[in-house]
């Protein structure tokens, strides 16, 4: 049983660290078993916003040593009323399934792009640090 489990954390942990490989992972599997590349990425970018929101959460707390989770889920909730009101002055009628699923993508691609800014800036701070 304790294999299973240092399995599970590694596996974890690696999709925390790197969520690119885990985006892939499940595009390719979608892919292959769908054969709508289309469907594929959106069911690789929903599966995987958490992914990102983690991973952008502890590089983060690895740079500058802050705990901030709060203010995502204060990003979050701001963010989902916004699309709630655009929505309901757009169609006047809310589709509660439409409004989470454009909150959620839209959380992927803030914590997408903030990935990528996070890690160059680490990179560069760090060979900064390392040239002193």
């Amino acid at each position: 049983m304790n294999g299973v489990s240092e399995v599970f954390v590694f596996v974890a942990a690696t999709l925390v660290t790197a969520p690119l490989i885990g985006l892939y992972i499940v595009y390719l599997i979608a892919v292959k078993s769908t054969h709508n590349k289309v469907y594929s990425v959106k069911l690789a970018v929903d599966s995987t916003a958490f992914l990102f929101i983690i991973a952008v959460y502890f590089i983060i707390l690895e740079i500058w040593e802050v705990r901030i989770m709060w203010l995502f889920i204060l990003f979050v909730l701001l963010s989902a009323m916004i699309f709630t009101f655009l929505h309901w002055k757009k169609y006047e009628d809310i589709q509660i399934t439409k409004v989470l699923k454009g909150v959620w993508r839209f959380q992927f691609f803030v914590f997408f792009v903030l990935y990528f800014i996070l890690i160059f800036y680490g990179l560069v701070r760090h060979v900064y640090v390392l040239a002193k």
